[in-house]
């Protein structure tokens, strides 16, 4: 039964009609590789095919380069990570997604449709179909067995501060820069770090911050010296610098934070610890999503030794994007 609701709902996704017309990366074909991680090709189709179901792309080409190079990242690492599920399911994973790639292959036909057709509906090919299901299947089935109330807890107590209902005070310095021109991205982040040692090793660095706000961001918060006030989770603030903001001690500055807005500088004026334990959690979707994104980059750091190649520059990420969390 369980086996027909997980055909069923890829057949649903795959039968869903497309209105794609151009494919990304201009005279590339699906079969083209684009990376390679220890001599395997990875494919152009895996592009197309992320774009067109993630993103809705109607028009692949154009879709900016930014997100062509992160979508081409996300490929890399979830090539990275299914190894790592390989090798942990070994023979009986392998069973269980041949077994499922056949009945949904099968099924499509009885619907008069192919893993081909659907393949060439979204600008892929069926390698990359197969490789994209492969991943989805032993993707769902490690969180099935690992996001349980036990682990989910012991993640709840290891990262209590983003959950317990914390919340920090913070002012900010940020600035605007443009992550498609990779020369002056990388001077502003050179210039912001700059400025964050000078605001360190002033005698007084709350007031140095505070004039260096004034004087230099481009936020709203400039004119009030950068305050921003009280954060408790993801979107009071960037996620990247919400990450950042949980792990610095009061009075710190930290270094230059890098989101999809620009680059930023945050110093930490004081926390109120929160009190909520797991029980008390009413929702916990953003808890298992961070529990999801901690189990996959543990899965990417099995793979610390693989060899990636870019085989495309322009898909390329940015030398500072690390493809696998240290």
């Amino acid at each position: 039964m369980k086996k027909n609701i997980v055909i069923s709902l890829f057949v649903c996704m795959l039968l869903l009609p497309l209105n794609t017309s151009f494919a990304a990366g201009g005279d590339l074909e699906p079969g083209d590789p684009i990376a390679s991680i220890d001599g395997k090709p990875v494919f152009f189709g895996e592009l197309n095919l992320v774009l067109t179901e993630r993103l809705k792309a109607r028009d692949l080409q154009r879709v900016g380069k930014e997100v062509q190079r992160a979508t081409a990242a996300l490929i890399v690492r979830r090539h990275l990570a299914m190894k790592s599920l390989e090798a942990k399911g070994g023979t009986t994973l392998e069973a269980m997604l041949k077994r499922q790639v056949e009945a949904l292959a099968a099924d499509l036909r009885r619907r008069g449709s192919s893993l081909q057709k659907q393949a060439a509906d979204r600008m892929a090919n069926e390698a990359s179909l197969v490789t994209d299901l492969r991943w989805r299947l032993a993707w769902g089935q490690y969180l099935k067995s690992r996001l349980n109330d036990a682990n989910l807890k012991k993640y709840f107590d290891r990262n209590r501060d983003q959950y317990a209902g914390s919340r920090w005070e913070v002012s900010q310095i940020f600035v605007k820069a443009d992550q498609g021109d990779a020369a002056s991205w990388r001077a502003t982040l050179a210039s912001v770090n700059e400025l964050a040692d000078q605001i360190r090793v002033s005698e007084t660095p709350q007031q140095a911050f505070r004039e260096a706000a004034i004087e230099h961001s481009e936020s709203a918060s400039a004119t009030e010296g950068g305050k921003v006030g009280w954060v408790k989770k993801d979107g009071d603030l960037p996620g990247s610098l919400m990450s950042r903001i949980r792990k610095m001690k009061t009075g710190e500055v930290s270094s230059a934070i890098q989101s999809p807005l620009g680059i930023h500088l945050v110093l930490l004026h004081q926390v109120e610890p929160g009190d909520l334990k797991f029980e008390d959690l009413t929702d916990q979707s953003q808890l298992r999503r961070d529990a999801a994104n901690a189990l996959f980059d543990g899965l990417l750091r099995e793979r610390s030794d693989a060899r990636v190649s870019w085989l495309v520059r322009d898909l390329k990420p940015p030398a500072d994007v690390k493809m696998i969390p240290e």
